[in-house]
């Protein structure tokens, strides 16, 4: 139990500081350009809690988890890789499917980097539970 709690907060921590710098810095006028005014002045905190809360979960039970029982940050890595392309898939390609003027542009680099973030906050949690755990 203690290990996937250490691997919990090790995914829970590195998802939120790659995102930050991700969302904050790197792509933060990206969004707002492709998004223009669809854009909240700025992002409402308590529902990003409850999904990065509850993703950093499923991190936890769907990659770092198999990637423990086969000794294998690259498993986990993979296996978060399909988490992060599954998540961010569905939510860019139902928007594109149901908003008229979603940018598709933004939805490519979306699923690039949810796929990227999601398999390196699974290395992430691995290499946390490995070491603390």
């Amino acid at each position: 139990m203690k290990t996937l709690v250490v691997a919990y907060f090790g995914a829970l921590i590195s998802f939120l500081v790659i995102d930050a710098i991700w969302l904050g810095v790197v792509a933060r006028n990206f969004y707002r350009d492709q998004l223009g005014e669809l854009m909240l002045p700025s992002p409402n905190l308590a529902v990003a809690a409850v999904f990065y809360l509850f993703f950093a979960a499923a991190i936890v039970a769907l990659s770092v988890r198999p990637g423990l029982e086969h000794g294998s940050v690259w498993v986990a890595a993979g296996y978060g890789a399909a988490l992060g392309l599954a998540a961010s898939g569905t939510y860019d390609i139902t928007n594109i499917s149901t908003i008229k003027g979603w940018p598709l542009t933004m939805s490519i680099v979306d699923m690039i980097w949810g796929t990227a973030l999601t398999a390196l906050a699974s290395a992430a949690g691995y290499i946390a539970a490995r070491l603390w755990g």
